[in-house]
């Protein structure tokens, strides 16, 4: 009996390690693969754009929310500018006083002009009582002592109506001149006021708000983002892959905010730069099916689909030893040039013929 059991415990032993061995053995397969470059990325809107301050201050308004659609010239945001709003104000004082004393009716030149009119009249009287003494100087009724200090009288009273009207001229376009100056400065003013007042360039849906009523802000930094347009992918590809792209190429995407779904996209544009923040190249897409819902910012994982290679000779990868040797039928290694990896499969370049028995590496037995 127990020879019996003892010749049955070896028979099984022995199908269980030819099970084992047969199981183990394996020729290369000839596969049809699909290439694709990865890249990682986001979601953006064709026409984009960072609105920042053009000073230090505390934001003293803040009367648009994340989501509002905002037309051209909609106000975004105040700066606080009590110093800057006071400087207006004097220029605007300064202004207004100055325009006052270059108009006709001003005090200044009124009195200039009641000297005119003056003048004018005592020119009359000095015109006709010259020409009065001329004709009495024909008739040899006046001596000539008498005609010229009747003409001297004359010609001194036209001089000063013809310096009068001069001054009265050059005052007149000082004070103009003194205005349009005010006026330029008070512009200048109301320039710098209008900065501490952000209006968008342009209409949009605003997608990020980065700061908050109350809080300081600095010059140059970034306080919102509006964006508008078609939802486009932009995407990061690394530098080794960047000569596999090219435009048109299907792009499969996988959204954070759809992670179970697929969308199809094509490649609309290479940058022709490389992106130092990013450290990546750049290309950008457009969906061919868009999601129901988009915001701009949602990260994506994306696959450039660079076409089908066919016949391709393929080894799982736990058949490949030490780098790049296999495991032969007879217990020795070859040897092989391996190609890309895909998933658990990789390619075999040379070294192999879809003839050939290799044996994958015993598995560890669990313990």
């Amino acid at each position: 009996m127990d020879k019996i059991i003892k010749g049955m415990m070896l028979w099984s032993l022995i199908a269980v390690l030819t099970s084992c061995s047969e199981n183990n053995k394996i020729k290369p397969e000839r596969k049809t693969i699909q290439q694709a470059v990865f890249a990682s990325g986001q979601v953006v809107r064709e026409n984009e754009y960072m609105v920042s301050a053009n000073f230090d201050g505390i934001i003293t308004e803040l009367p648009v929310k994340e989501g509002d659609n905002v037309g051209a010239g909609k106000l975004l945001f105040v700066i606080k500018n009590d110093v800057q709003t006071a400087q207006t104000r004097e220029a605007e004082l300064v202004y207004k006083d100055a325009s006052r004393n270059a108009l006709p009716s001003a005090p200044p030149l009124q009195q200039v002009q009641i000297q005119i009119r003056q003048t004018e009249i005592q020119l009359d009287q000095d015109k006709q009582n010259y020409e009065r003494y001329y004709a009495l100087l024909r008739q040899n009724s006046a001596s000539q002592l008498e005609f010229e200090k009747a003409e001297l009288q004359y010609k001194t009273t036209r001089n000063n109506l013809r310096s009068l009207t001069k001054n009265y001229q050059e005052a007149r376009n000082a004070l103009l001149l003194n205005a349009e100056k005010s006026l330029s400065q008070l512009n200048a003013q109301q320039s710098v006021l209008a900065d501490y007042q952000i209006k968008a360039d342009k209409g949009g849906t605003i997608t990020n708000l980065y700061k908050k009523e109350g809080e300081l802000v600095r010059k140059g930094e970034v306080i919102a983002r509006i964006s508008s347009g078609t939802p486009r992918l932009e995407m990061y590809i690394a530098e080794e892959d960047i000569t596999k792209i090219s435009l048109g190429q299907s792009v499969l995407v996988h959204l954070n905010t759809y992670p179970d779904t697929v969308f199809k996209a094509r490649v609309t544009e290479i940058l022709p730069a490389f992106d130092t923040e990013q450290q990546s190249c750049v290309i950008k897409g457009v969906f061919q099916t868009s999601p129901p819902a988009l915001l701009s910012g949602v990260q994506l994982q994306a696959n450039i689909m660079l076409g089908n290679r066919s016949g391709v000779l393929m080894i799982p990868t736990e058949a490949v030893v030490r780098g790049n040797y296999v495991m032969l039928q007879d217990g020795g290694e070859k040897k092989i040039v391996l190609g890309q990896k895909y998933g658990k499969w990789v390619e075999v370049r040379s070294g192999l013929t879809e003839e050939d028995l290799i044996l994958l590496p015993a598995k560890s037995p669990r313990k």
